[in-house]
């Protein structure tokens, strides 16, 4: 008894000291707890904004970026920048004829500082020149690469940095033999000089091939080729199959997240010693959700093309029929129709949809025309986008893990389970509804933006559909909209129509590639201030739900 007196005694002394005396001292007493961050969220979100802002600021500088239309435009300078630091990959201009030299290496800068983490950067340094990482900037970090032990963090970090650094290294090496040695398609469906060939050219291959791994690895889908991603190297005659192969083993391996990479380095540390360590549950969880996503989205996309009524462009070969068509008024006007010339080799169909499916969970990277998906394919790769790769990954969506849990409870309740169970440990009730507060407030935003897109920038949608309606259109735009919320990148629109959205569609999009390479915990649950346990609770009384 004389303790918890004691205790009291001491709570309702630092109590009364805390309260504000003078008037000056209430109002920053208030100021504080407006504030709706706490310190650790607050520092985190402030260093992506500012990130951002700065690179807004650079990516319009004239000579940074060649067009004279986009100097000082500050709007579009911003979008690109958190579309790099955000690694997502969408942009306004194109990145291999829009931008000089110095313009390309801010962004890929900005992409490495977005896939690696800023205050991830900041510990690595320290630790490197063999400074100590304060206690508070491993609580910011530990949340910033989602690791729940503090103990632990540094050793993490330490960890995945050097192993994405080795990888971007490797990576580099055996995409410079492929951009050197490989021929580069110049069809003629691409515009006249916006393919960059680094074709037999040793500098553009030493660069091409340095940005394309740091772009990969860190699941960025910015590239330097052309106006439509990896496209060129996937032609007859023009087949890139070594760079192709590069690029999903990096993006694979930079989506599986940081505890992943500690996890095995541990593992394989003990079988030197002869000692046994388990896998974490996140790694196992994140594993087998990862793989399971891997294997399925091809299969669901395959059989969306192969069972859909119209010819399918990615497993069928074919060529554009002019036909002639007499309109109500006599005109005579000339229609393109597709005609298909047979199914693709095996192994061509196989790999476009591994390639393509696989990259909408991660990188945004393509190497056919997104469009060229039916509409039920780009249906299902915009779940794919939704969900996204695994916590504190290089990547972004809800997260593997999120997914899993949400999965894992539907079981728990249809077998009568109290509990969330995975391999013989139980999920904790808090990481449950948290992971139903992430979907559903994702969804929402998601939903939103959508909405507010296509509201604001409907003249353009509308000029996009070749019916008289908006109707062919909201699908692109659902798939827009996913590709910015899971940092993904694939663009169903050209840049030159998106030049044309409003700026609150521009806006709208920053905020939602923010919030998607962040993570909902990171940026509006952050919002949520912890507050102290009540000592009761409320009546229980059921209600009815569906």
């Amino acid at each position: 008894m004389k303790n918890s007196l004691n205790e009291d005694k001491e709570l309702n002394n630092k109590s009364k000291k805390k309260e504000p005396k003078k008037e000056n001292e209430k109002f920053f007493y208030k100021l504080k707890n407006w504030w709706p961050f706490s310190r650790v969220s607050g520092r985190i979100i402030f260093a992506y904004l500012l990130a951002i802002i700065i690179g807004g600021f650079l990516l319009s500088i004239p000579g940074v970026v060649l067009d004279p239309k986009n100097h000082w435009n500050f709007i579009t300078g911003m979008f690109t920048a958190s579309s790099a630091i955000s690694d997502t990959g969408i942009t306004m201009i194109q990145t291999n004829t829009g931008y000089s030299f110095m313009g390309q290496l801010f962004i890929i800068i900005m992409c490495q500082i977005g896939g690696i983490g800023i205050l991830t950067i900041k510990i690595s340094l320290l630790v490197m020149i063999g400074r100590k990482v304060s206690l508070d900037d491993q609580n910011i970090a530990s949340s910033e690469r989602g690791n729940n032990s503090l103990s632990n963090t540094v050793e993490m970090i330490k960890d995945a940095f050097v192993f994405l650094i080795v990888l971007e290294i490797v990576g580099s090496i055996v995409l410079f033999f492929g951009f050197y040695f490989t021929p580069i398609s110049l069809d003629p469906s691409f515009a006249e000089g916006s393919v960059s060939s680094p074709y037999n050219d040793f500098g553009k291959s030493l660069w091409a091939s340095i940005f394309h791994s740091i772009s990969a690895t860190n699941n960025a889908g910015f590239d330097i080729i052309s106006g439509n991603s990896l496209v060129p190297y996937n032609k007859p005659g023009s087949t890139g199959y070594l760079i192709q192969i590069t690029f999903l083993c990096q993006w694979v391996i930079g989506g599986l997240g940081y505890p992943t990479y500690h996890d095995i380095k541990k593992k394989i540390k003990a079988r030197r010693q002869g000692k046994t360590v388990k896998f974490s549950l996140f790694t196992k969880i994140n594993f087998i959700t990862y793989v399971t996503l891997f294997a399925l989205g091809p299969i669901l996309v395959f059989l969306t093309e192969w069972l859909t009524v119209e010819n399918s462009k990615i497993l069928l070969n074919g060529h554009y029929l002019g036909t002639n068509k007499i309109c109500e008024g006599g005109m005579l006007s000339t229609n393109q129709e597709w005609v298909s010339d047979g199914w693709k080799p095996t192994h061509v169909w196989m790999m476009d949809l591994i390639f393509n499916v696989s990259s909408t969970r991660n990188a945004g990277f393509a190497t056919v025309d997104v469009n060229n998906f039916t509409a039920g394919s780009k249906f299902i790769l915009s779940i794919w986008m939704f969900i996204g790769a695994a916590p504190s990954s290089t990547a972004g969506g809800i997260r593997t893990t999120t997914f899993a849990i949400c999965i894992l409870a539907v079981f728990s309740i249809m077998r009568n389970k109290k509990s969330v169970e995975a391999f013989k440990r139980k999920i904790p009730d808090e990481t449950v509804k948290r992971a139903f507060a992430v979907v559903f407030i994702s969804f929402f935003i998601v939903v939103s933006s959508i909405f507010v897109v296509y509201l604001d920038s409907n003249k353009m949608l509308f000029g996009t559909d070749n019916t008289d309606h908006t109707d062919a259109t909201i699908i692109k735009l659902i798939m827009y909209v996913c590709s910015a919320f899971g940092t993904v990148g694939f663009q169903p629109f050209p840049n030159e129509q998106i030049m044309q959205l409003g700026v609150l569609s521009k806006i709208m999009l920053v905020i939602t590639m923010f919030i998607g390479q962040l993570g909902i915990s990171n940026t509006l649950l952050a919002f949520v201030k912890p507050k102290n346990k009540q000592n009761y609770s409320y009546l229980e009384e059921e209600i009815t739900i569906g």
